[in-house]
């Protein structure tokens, strides 16, 4: 089974890669990684191909540049047409957000794991993949508390 592991910078990834781990050799990975992210490709255990994209909603290019943002949705959906993944890994990376979209509008199950870093109150990218994500796991109760279709699973870290 083809899956989609979208790394973000810095603990998102570790995290990610935490889960991947978990989950074992038994699913034929493929990963998604910012361009200027230089540290993650270094991390990962289970090789597979790996997907360069720019960062399409780096919030300063919104203001500045939309044709950056459109660029970076629209090589999100290209990821998407090369790799056709039965299922897209994310946690908490705003980049995990376009290629979700895109990727539950072709059938894609999404399956979002909320930051550990969030103990009250989801993030930004939390509270969009709480409505696109068809599984959506949470790191602490009290946020399974606020959020019912949120399950709880424990910390990755």
């Amino acid at each position: 089974m083809k899956v989609l592991v979208v790394l973000g910078d810095g603990g998102h990834s570790t995290e990610m890669l935490k889960l991947v781990e978990l989950l074992g050799a038994e699913y034929e990975y493929q990963y998604m990684i910012t361009t200027n992210d230089h540290i993650s490709e270094g991390k990962i255990e289970y090789q597979g191909p790996i997907y360069r994209v720019p960062l399409p909603l780096d919030k300063p290019s919104i203001g500045r540049n939309p044709f950056r943002m459109i660029r970076g949705i629209l090589s999100q959906f290209t990821v998407l047409v090369r790799c056709r993944p039965k299922a897209i890994l994310s946690t908490g990376a705003n980049i995990a957000i376009p290629i979700s979209t895109f990727g539950r509008l072709f059938g894609v199950k999404v399956i979002h794991v909320e930051t550990g870093s969030r103990v009250y109150k989801m993030s930004s990218t939390g509270k969009v993949m709480y409505r696109i994500a068809n599984k959506f796991f949470v790191q602490w109760e009290p946020l399974q508390e606020k959020y019912p279709k949120a399950i709880y699973a424990g910390r990755l870290l």
